[in-house]
């Protein structure tokens, strides 16, 4: 490209600019969200990127996480990440999802907004406040219920996160549900269809996308929860025996960090380990995002009533 090709696109790069300014506007602030992300991203691989080459695929697979004797194995901590994220999930999505299910189709509408207002003001308390509560109230129980020494355990993290994913689930598959056309309703009404048969055949077929994403971006928020996880989990570095085993003491990857990251030296092992441990968590959490985001943009899946 010569110089008077160059001047000829910058001058209608600069036309194009004072004629449609709000789309580059627009455009200028979706770039600077995606190229604040990729720096984000290319700094915390860059601190840890000691760990990955002293230690590498030990920092995932590694057993022991003792930063007394410089082992910085991470799986029991992804292990108790995932666990205390799967146990929270299970509770949740049947909940969140008959939750969104009951306000959109069976409430009364006037009652409708106050309810998932109500419901919405779970996401704007502080995560500490649920750590209280789970560190006074839940954790007490849990172990005067199984006879424990103490209550904080991975079941304890898994019912705090999963009334903290609540909201997320249930505004979303509720929008979804909303969103199922009312023709489809009165079709399947006009057809003879009780209540019930519309819900199970006309409005789960079309909302499935949207709840399953909804579980999703759940997965990614429950994930990433640092503070209340911190106040209940345990804090042990080490796989359940069995491995099943919820009423045992997990300590998470968030929770992890959160601890050892003000005492770690900056440019020690420990310190890029951590890091690394924060790049393992940002990949697990981007991935279940896009996936989310693609099974929405496929859009709505239905098929035909079946009475």
């Amino acid at each position: 490209m010569n110089l008077e090709s160059f001047l000829k696109s910058l001058h209608k790069l600069f036309m194009r600019l004072k004629s449609q300014p709000v789309e580059f506007i627009l455009f200028f602030c979706a770039s600077f969200s995606i190229v604040i992300l990729l720096l984000m991203f290319l700094f915390v691989v860059k601190e840890g990127s000691l760990a990955f080459v002293r230690l590498g695929v030990q920092l995932i697979f590694g057993q022991r996480w003792e930063t007394n004797s410089d082992l910085y194995g991470g799986f029991p901590l992804v292990y108790g990440s995932l666990m205390v994220v799967s146990g929270a999930l299970v509770i949740s999505v049947p909940l969140g999802i008959c939750t969104s299910i009951f306000i959109a189709e069976v409430l009364p509408f006037q009652l409708r907004d106050p309810v998932k207002s109500i419901i919405e003001l779970l996401a704007s308390i502080p995560s500490v406040i649920y750590g209280f509560i789970g560190a006074t109230f839940l954790a007490p129980l849990i172990a005067s219920i199984f006879e424990l020494h103490s209550g904080a355990t991975a079941l304890t993290a898994s019912l705090i996160l999963a009334i903290m994913v609540l909201p997320t689930i249930v505004g979303v598959s509720g929008e979804t549900i909303s969103a199922v056309p009312r023709d489809y309703k009165e079709a399947a009404l006009a057809l003879g269809a009780s209540k019930w048969q519309i819900i199970r055949n006309v409005v789960l077929p079309f909302s499935k996308s949207g709840m399953l994403a909804s579980v999703m971006l759940g997965f990614g928020r429950a994930i990433g929860e640092t503070v209340a996880v911190l106040m209940v989990a345990g804090n042990v570095a080490m796989v359940p025996t069995p491995p099943w085993n919820y009423l045992a003491p997990v300590y998470p990857v968030t929770a992890v960090i959160a601890m050892q990251m003000g005492e770690a030296a900056v440019g020690s092992l420990e310190y890029s380990a951590l890091f690394g441990l924060g790049s393992i968590l940002f990949i697990i959490t981007f991935v279940v995002n896009t996936i989310a985001d693609v099974i929405v943009r496929r859009g709505p899946v239905t098929r035909g009533v079946q009475l």
